[in-house]
């Protein structure tokens, strides 16, 4: 089955290699266990608003700021890693595997939603912050374990009848 919008197989390695590095570092950088000085940069920003902490007067926007750099590059190759695995054709993509996509990417949806609607009752604060960092991600994650989970188990399965 040719499908329209998936990249090809090729590119799922690809994805691999920009995704696991940049989860261990994200992980890394969340839990202060490893920094990059050297990625503080004078940057532009369009819209910086006044920390938790700082006095609650209205900072300028189109500014230069100075800006560590090494979340967004994370981010970064999280996001297109991600998008790349999940959004690359298995080896003989079918209807089959089709199903299996869309159903993994509803169930996806719906567990992400209850993710969040727990945490808007128990989580609160900067936790709260941290919650919908991570969420930015959870729902293309949670699709490429339920998704990969599913396929291996279908076709071992259908390995295994033979």
């Amino acid at each position: 089955m040719k499908t329209r919008y998936l990249f090809p197989h090729r590119f799922k390695k690809l994805g691999w290699a920009l995704f696991l590095p940049a989860l261990v570092l994200g992980l890394l950088l969340i839990n202060e266990l490893v920094s990059f000085p050297w990625l503080e940069l004078p940057m532009f920003a369009l819209y910086e608003p006044a920390m938790l902490g700082e006095p609650s007067g209205v900072k300028e926007t189109f500014e230069i700021v100075e800006n560590n750099l090494a979340d967004e590059i994370i981010a970064t190759l999280l996001l297109v890693g991600t998008l790349l695995v999940t959004c690359s054709e298995v080896k003989q993509e079918d209807e089959y595997s089709g199903k299996l996509r869309l159903e993994s990417l509803l169930w996806a949806t719906y567990v992400n939603a209850g993710l969040l609607i727990f945490c808007f009752f128990f989580v609160y604060g900067l936790g709260f912050y941290q919650i919908m960092v991570f969420n930015l991600f959870t729902l293309m994650i949670l699709f490429l374990i339920r998704f990969h989970v599913v396929y291996y188990r279908a076709t071992n399965l259908a390995v295994h009848e033979e």
